[in-house]
């Protein structure tokens, strides 16, 4: 009996063990948002509620947030636009997928789409949320294995209100 029952307690504390180190894909999420927060993004998880009534966006969307803030701007700034990735009431304008949940005024409108359609690629990952105030854009994204925090910073950087 006792035959048994060193091997089965050696393996009840390995696999213990083994159940606390970090899978493939942890390892690879902290290294992601570490290498964010080495580049100046600010990362947090967060979830977005939307206010269905007024955009007909319905799901909320919870995931890990990347914002990058004006240098020296510190008071909180009024939403100039938001881009979700599911559906809503109107997509004019944004690449397949995406769609507005609050639409900039029509003299940014254009240069905002301009920006998107030429750093959206660049970002190799999926966009989930992008939106800006005077003073910050912030980015919700999937983190896909081909994320990085410097393609990251890149687009934030692009879309900054200046």
């Amino acid at each position: 009996m006792t035959v048994w029952l060193i091997p089965l307690v050696i393996m009840a504390i390995i696999g213990s063990i083994f159940w606390l180190k970090p899978s493939k894909r942890d390892q690879r999420l902290a290294t992601l948002r570490f290498d964010a927060i080495k580049a100046g993004l600010q990362v947090r998880q967060f979830t977005f509620k939307p206010q269905s009534e007024k955009n007909g966006v319905r799901d909320d969307v919870t995931a890990t947030s990347y914002t990058l803030q004006a240098p020296g701007k510190n008071k909180a700034g009024e939403l100039q636009y938001r881009i979700v990735s599911q559906p809503a009431w109107d997509n004019d304008g944004l690449p397949e997928g995406l769609w507005w949940d609050t639409q900039p005024n029509a003299a940014a409108r254009q240069q905002l789409l301009t920006l998107l359609h030429e750093h959206w690629p660049q970002l190799q990952d999926d966009l989930l949320m992008l939106e800006a105030d005077e003073r910050r854009v912030t980015l919700m994204v999937s983190e896909r294995p081909s994320a990085s925090a410097a393609n990251y910073q890149a687009f934030l950087q692009a879309f900054l209100p200046q």
